[in-house]
C-alpha cells in the first residue's frame, strides 16, 4: 500500500538553517558558544575557566539537539523555575467566620449563631371544645391490569400466481453473463422488444420470503449482488402498466445465464 505523508500544520513550520538544524537551535547553540568565549576572553584561573568553557559549550548544545521526552531542555528548566516559584499552598477562610467575628466582644450570652437567635416556633394548642372529625375516603378500586401479548406480526399473502420456467438468454451479450455461481441476471422488456425500466423485482425462496428487493435500470437490466443460497426460489416483477408472470429457478451453485423476461 501505497504511503502518503502526514500534513503538517503550516503555522508550525520552521526554517532550517543548515539541514535539519533551524533558527532557534542555532541561537541556542551560539549563545553557549558566547558564553564560552566571554570565559575564555576574561581568562579567569585555569581551573575555572576551562571547565566553565565546556560547561556552558555543553548546555548550548545539549538545549539545542537533545531533547527530553519530546521537549527542548529550556522548556524543561522554564517550566521547573514557574513552578518553583509559584503558590502550591491556598488558604480558605469561611465566610461565616467573618461574619461572626464582631460578635468576640460580646457577653457571652450574646454569642449565638445567627440561626440559634431565631424565634422558637410555639407548640399548637388545641382547645379540649374542639373536636377533630376524621371523613375516611372510600377505597378507590383499581383496574386490574391485564398481562401484555404481543400481536403477532401480520403474514404475507402467499400470491398463487402462474409460475413459468425461466427463459435463458445464450446468444446476447447485454448484459453480461456473470461468472459467479447463484448470482440472477435478468433483462425485461416488452414483445415490441421495448425496455422496461424502473420495474420492481422480488426474489422470494422456496417458503415465501423476500430475500433480494432490485430495480431494473435504464437498460431494463437487473442483477443480485451477492450470491444466493442453494435452493428454489421465484422472482416476481411489478411495474404500473404491465404484467409479468412469476419466474420459478432452481439454483444448484452453477452460473446462471441470463434471464429473458417479457412482459404480457
Amino acid at each position: 500500500m501505497q504511503q502518503h505523508p502526514v500534513p503538517q500544520p503550516i503555522t508550525s513550520y520552521e526554517f532550517r538553517l543548515v539541514g535539519d538544524m533551524t533558527i532557534k537551535q542555532f541561537g541556542k547553540l551560539a549563545a553557549g558558544i558566547i558564553l564560552a568565549l566571554v570565559v575564555y576572553a576574561i581568562n579567569p584561573p585555569g581551573f575555572i575557566k576551562w571547565p566553565l568553557i565546556f560547561i556552558f559549550s555543553g548546555i548550548g548544545a545539549a538545549m539545542a539537539f537533545v531533547p527530553f521526552e519530546g521537549r527542548p531542555l529550556d522548556v524543561w528548566i522554564v517550566a521547573f523555575i514557574k513552578r518553583v516559584y509559584s503558590p502550591t499552598l491556598y488558604l480558605w477562610q469561611s465566610k461565616l467566620r467573618k461574619q461572626n467575628q464582631p460578635t468576640q466582644n460580646l457577653p457571652p450570652s450574646a454569642t449565638l449563631d445567627i440561626k440559634t437567635q431565631e424565634k422558637p416556633i410555639e407548640p399548637l394548642i388545641i382547645p379540649q371544645e374542639t373536636k377533630i372529625e376524621v371523613v375516611s375516603q372510600p377505597a378507590v378500586k383499581q383496574k386490574p391490569v391485564l398481562p401484555y401479548i404481543p400481536k403477532p406480526p401480520p403474514q404475507r399473502p402467499i400470491i398463487h400466481g402462474r409460475s413459468v420456467a425461466p427463459k435463458f438468454m445464450t446468444s446476447t451479450t447485454i448484459p453480461a453473463a456473470p461468472t459467479m455461481a447463484n448470482i440472477i441476471v435478468g433483462y425485461l422488456h416488452t414483445p415490441d422488444k421495448r425496455i422496461v425500466d424502473g420495474a420492481i423485482v422480488e426474489i422470494r425462496d422456496g417458503q415465501s420470503n423476500p430475500v433480494r428487493a432490485l430495480k431494473t435500470n435504464l437498460l431494463g437490466q437487473f442483477q443480485t449482488a451477492t450470491p444466493l443460497a442453494n435452493g428454489v426460489y421465484e422472482i416476481e416483477l411489478e411495474k404500473e402498466g404491465f404484467e409479468f408472470d412469476i419466474i420459478k429457478i432452481n439454483l444448484e451453485g452453477k452460473p446462471i445465464p441470463p434471464i429473458e423476461i417479457i412482459s404480457k
